[in-house]
């Protein structure tokens, strides 16, 4: 069974998506064609440590597999609005966690709060600082989070100017070539603690990160 873990690209508060048609039905063209431009790390996406560590891989010189494979689902899906994510918690439900492993982060955030409204961030779980750092000890290539995952992204009136060391996961993950999947939802269909995780990001030239289409494959 296929499972899509992805945010559909709309209208959204935070993200503006811009999109327009070159060709058009209703202006007598015989073919519909759309352009549309957004932020590379708006809705369901990847990050590449170059998001946060000058010098490194861009997101088309990464293996195609780099994102996809044997995952590790960590159910936390009993956490309450703007709970912590502790260590103890991640001891206590991922010890199925293997090294390598993909790590997903299991909350059903999305289900509880929509990700189209700014409460998402504001009220939203978070790992913290010592949470992050158990995690980078088990050795991940790829932690993916359906909520936002770092207690500074709660302060959205910032306007997005963080500093590295205000953004718990992107400093001990990503900055340690750990790489990132950021909002994914429907994680409630997920019914098992091991599942094959398919993530293909868009093959953008030079870029630090980009959208992708994430499904995860239950048997």
């Amino acid at each position: 069974m296929l499972i899509d873990l992805s945010m559909t690209i709309k209208d959204h508060w935070r993200w503006k998506v811009d999109h327009q048609f070159h060709h058009d039905f209703e202006r007598g063209d015989d073919f519909q064609t759309s352009i549309f431009r957004m932020g590379a790390h708006a809705f369901t996406h990847v990050d590449t440590p170059l998001h946060c560590k000058p010098g490194s891989i861009t997101l088309e010189e990464i293996a195609v597999d780099a994102y996809s494979g044997s995952a590790a689902v960590v159910n936390l899906s009993y956490k309450n609005p703007n709970d912590p994510i502790t260590v103890d918690d991640l001891q206590a439900n991922g010890k199925h966690i293997q090294p390598r492993d993909i790590i997903l982060l299991k909350t059903c955030w999305d289900e509880r709060c929509s990700p189209y409204t700014k409460d998402y961030w504001t009220e939203s779980p978070y790992v913290t600082e010592e949470a992050a750092q158990w995690i980078k000890d088990k050795n991940p290539r790829v932690v993916g989070f359906d909520f936002p995952q770092d207690y500074s992204l709660k302060l959205i009136d910032q306007g997005g100017n963080w500093k590295l060391e205000e953004l718990t996961t992107h400093k001990h993950l990503l900055n340690n070539d750990i790489l990132h999947i950021e909002y994914l939802c429907n994680r409630s269909r997920i019914t098992k603690d091991r599942i094959q995780l398919i993530c293909l990001p868009l093959k953008l030239e030079g870029f630090e990160g980009g959208p992708a289409r994430v499904v995860a494959v239950e048997e």
